[in-house]
């Protein structure tokens, strides 16, 4: 597993991975049949589109793709939040295909080991929808610990590195 670039040659295939397993119309909950299309904000995670945007307009974000064997699946957007004045993973998603393999735990513990790299930052947050049981699961088991506060509606998670 390794984190690449998003180049003019890969930028589609990027914005179109999805943890949608059926989309929704907003406001009828009647399933739209676009099996597997992404939503500007699915479940749990806005799209890899909007994020792309946002790094564009944001500074201090790194954008990149997670791909296995040749494959892409997965999306992460992480780097300092100068709205909240920490370093942050912000994004992270594997698409539904490559989901329940252990993937999302490799890529963030590979994230992680890069932001320390590239920042040489000591902790990194990252928040989440509280009822992302799921995810709030893959996340205490890496290593990071609620904050017990809410941040936009969302729970706060803290991961400290320790000293090597």
């Amino acid at each position: 597993m390794q984190l690449i670039d998003i180049t003019k040659e890969n930028w589609e295939d990027v914005i179109f991975l999805s943890t949608n397993e059926t989309l929704t119309v907003k406001g009828s909950g009647e399933p739209y049949e676009a099996k597997g299309m992404p939503s500007l904000c699915e479940e749990y995670v806005a799209s890899n589109a909007l994020s792309i945007v946002q790094s564009v307009y944001e500074d201090g974000w790194v954008i990149k793709a997670i791909e296995h064997d040749g494959e892409l699946i997965g999306f992460t957007m992480f780097g300092w939040s100068e709205e909240e004045e920490f370093y942050e993973l912000c994004r992270i998603m594997i698409d539904r295909r490559y989901q329940n393999k252990g993937y999302g735990t490799q890529a963030i513990r590979m994230i992680l080991q890069e932001m320390k790299a590239r920042f040489g930052c000591r902790e990194v947050y990252l928040s989440t929808d509280p009822e992302n049981e799921r995810g709030k699961h893959v996340y205490e088991k890496i290593g990071f610990r609620s904050e017990h506060e809410l941040l936009d509606g969302e729970e706060l998670y803290k991961y400290v590195f320790t000293e090597d």
